[in-house]
């Protein structure tokens, strides 16, 4: 049973190759969690989802302090799966709403260094195709650097900063190669791949802890527009 002190705080993320849900507690702790790989079909399975997570919390929607969302960069169609859902449920319900970048999901889950490491500056990049990445970087005490843009891998590499740096998300790869032609090899780090994408639990974490200012109807962070291909001739997911 809740009471009028607790908080709960559900993020849910469908803008990648996930349907995902999380609820997190006043601490941070996860609550309850649903998490089901996918390309297509987030529609269908976001509300299901939810009302499992939801179900398994024991809680209800009116249980919630806050939803997170996240906003993109990632699939159009994904987005404004998860966006129409946060929308009608903070309408609904009076649920205030936090919408949070992919990138700023996985750059909070850069490793931090043992004690006796250097510190490293977080490059997060996905692949944006076309030889292309959607980057952000932040310096070693996380502080933004480069805010989220989409460009070329070229202009990528040399936005890198010289130093110690951590590599992550799906287009780490390909700059982790071009930094290692230009002899930066021993200075990069890659992530595990486990964390390259966004996980719903951080979204809902990045929402617990959000000021005020940022609490609000979410809007899609649209880095480009959309590079969609008629269904007949592919009908590949276009990318924010």
């Amino acid at each position: 049973m809740t009471s009028a002190s607790d908080v709960f705080v559900m993020g849910f993320d469908t803008a990648m190759d996930a349907c995902q849900v999380a609820i997190v507690s006043r601490s941070g702790a996860v609550v309850a969690s649903a998490h089901e790989e996918m390309k297509r079909g987030h529609a269908e399975a976001l509300i299901p989802m939810i009302a499992a997570v939801l179900d398994s919390a024991d809680l209800t929607l009116e249980d919630l302090t806050r939803i997170g969302v996240t906003v993109g960069p990632g699939t159009f169609a994904g987005l404004r799966v998860g966006l129409s859902a946060a929308r009608s449920f903070g309408l609904s319900h009076d649920i205030p709403l936090v919408g949070v970048s992919t990138l700023e999901a996985v750059a909070v889950t850069l490793p931090e260094p043992a004690a006796d490491q250097m510190l490293r500056a977080g490059v997060i990049a996905f692949d944006a195709r076309n030889d292309e990445v959607y980057l952000q970087i932040v310096d070693p005490l996380g502080t933004l650097v480069v805010a989220p843009s989409v460009i070329d891998l070229a202009t990528a590499v040399e936005a890198v900063p010289e130093g110690l740096v951590n590599l992550t998300g799906s287009g780490a790869p390909k700059l982790a190669a071009l930094l290692g032609e230009q002899g930066r090899g021993d200075d990069v780090a890659l992530v595990p791949r486990d964390l390259w994408a966004p996980k719903a639990e951080w979204v809902a974490r990045l929402a617990l802890v959000a000021p005020d200012d940022r609490v609000g109807p979410p809007s899609p962070l649209y880095l480009r527009p959309p590079d969609a291909v008629a269904p007949d001739n592919g009908g590949a997911l276009p990318h924010a």
